[in-house]
C-alpha cells in the first residue's frame, strides 16, 4: 500500500512542480508593474525552491526503490503482493508480476524496455529463470 502511494506521488510530483513554477511565473509577471518587490522575491527564492524540489523527488524515489527492493527480495510484487517470475532480457534479470503485469529491474526500479533501431530486425530473447536469487537476498 505504501509502495503504491509513493509510486503515484513520484509519477505526479514532477508535473505538479512544473505547474507550480508556471503559476509563480504568471504571479511574478502580473506583479511586475503593480508591486515590483514580489517578482524580485520570487526570482531569488526560485533557485532554492528548485533545489528543494529536486532533493525531495530524489528522496521519495529512494524510498520507493527501497520498498520495492525489500518486496522483490522475497519474490513478491511491490504493487499487488503476488509472486514474481524472473525473466532474462538480454544480460539483465527482470522480475515480472503475473498478476498486475508490471516489470521491475533488480535494483527495484520499474523496468521499461528500451527499443534500439539496430535491434528492430532481431527477435526478442526471453528466458525464464527458476533459481537465480537476487543479490543481497538471504540464504546462499
Amino acid at each position: 500500500m505504501l509502495y503504491r502511494f509513493l509510486r503515484g506521488f513520484n509519477e505526479i510530483y514532477p508535473i505538479a512542480v512544473l505547474f507550480a513554477f508556471i503559476a509563480a511565473f504568471f504571479v511574478a509577471f502580473a506583479f511586475t508593474v503593480i508591486y515590483p518587490l514580489v517578482p524580485i522575491i520570487l526570482i531569488i527564492s526560485s533557485v532554492f525552491v528548485v533545489v528543494i524540489a529536486r532533493v525531495t523527488f530524489l528522496v521519495m524515489r529512494g524510498f520507493e526503490r527501497r520498498l520495492a527492493l525489500a518486496s522483490l527480495r522475497s519474490d513478491r510484487c511491490p504493487a499487488c503482493s503476488a509472486g514474481c517470475d524472473a525473466v532474462r532480457v538480454g544480460e539483465r534479470r527482470v522480475l515480472e508480476c503475473p498478476g498486475c503485469r508490471r516489470c521491475y529491474a533488480e535494483d527495484g526500479a520499474p523496468y521499461v524496455p528500451q527499443e534500439r533501431t539496430e535491434d528492430a530486425e532481431k527477435p526478442a530473447s526471453f528466458e525464464r529463470v527458476e533459481s537465480d536469487p537476487l543479490p543481497g537476498a538471504g540464504g546462499a
